[in-house]
């Protein structure tokens, strides 16, 4: 088998368009990109804590929404780097009414948790997941991000309460390299949720097609929010 060069500048050209049944994630007003019109997944509420504080602001408004695209609501949990809560506990009403909020504005059947809990609240955050999908209806599907290195570590996924796992392989941080090689060529070492269900690639950081092309499911991610994709 050819080496795989997972470096990001060397996958792919910067054009690179997902596949036609990817998924865009909307972070801010956005024009939705032609491979994303059956579906999208847009940020409904922006959920920020610092401190003791909990702020809720609205998400993404999309531009010209094509009729019949099917939304896909998010919930994004911003925890503040400098003052970061002691517990999740303290926000767990604002973030089940956000939840809740989500779920009435799902024209997709799904519904998403975007927060990128710290290794101290990971008890809180496996308890919050359980919580949101006791509270949401039955017939609606739960899904949630994950960052990579989770993927590395059961505690963080073994029977978490959630329908879908969505790693992100983006934005990795100093774990960057040895990520990028475990999900590119060892990706057996990977938790079984990280592996073929579904996951979350960057149009910056692209990895060689045949790696997303394992994934039932793919969601994509744009640094430039969309503006120049066809």
């Amino acid at each position: 088998m050819a080496a795989i060069d997972v470096s990001p500048a060397a996958t792919l050209p910067a054009a690179f368009a997902p596949p036609p049944d990817a998924i865009a994630w909307l972070w801010k007003d956005a024009t939705i990109p032609a491979f994303s019109r059956a579906a999208v997944a847009v940020v409904d509420r922006h959920v920020w804590l610092a401190g003791d504080r909990v702020l809720v602001r609205p998400g993404a408004r999309p531009r010209r929404l094509p009729a019949g695209t099917r939304v896909i609501p998010v919930v994004h949990v911003e925890i503040d780097v400098l003052r970061p809560p002691a517990s999740l506990r303290m926000a767990r009403a604002t973030i089940l009414d956000a939840m809740a909020r989500a779920a009435r504005a799902s024209t997709s059947g799904w519904v998403q948790l975007d927060l990128e809990a710290r290794p101290s609240q990971r008890e809180d955050y496996r308890a919050l997941v359980a919580d949101i999908r006791a509270a949401l209806p039955r017939d609606l599907r739960f899904s949630v991000t994950a960052l990579a290195w989770w993927c590395r570590s059961p505690a963080w996924l073994d029977g978490l309460a959630a329908d879908e796992v969505v790693p992100m392989f983006f934005r990795m941080g100093r774990d960057n390299r040895p990520l990028r090689e475990i999900v590119a060529r060892r990706p057996q070492a990977l938790h079984p949720s990280c592996r073929a269900g579904s996951a979350g690639f960057s149009r910056q950081e692209p990895f060689p097609r045949e790696v997303a092309g394992r994934y039932r499911r793919t969601y994509w991610f744009d640094e430039r929010g969309w503006k120049d994709a066809p």
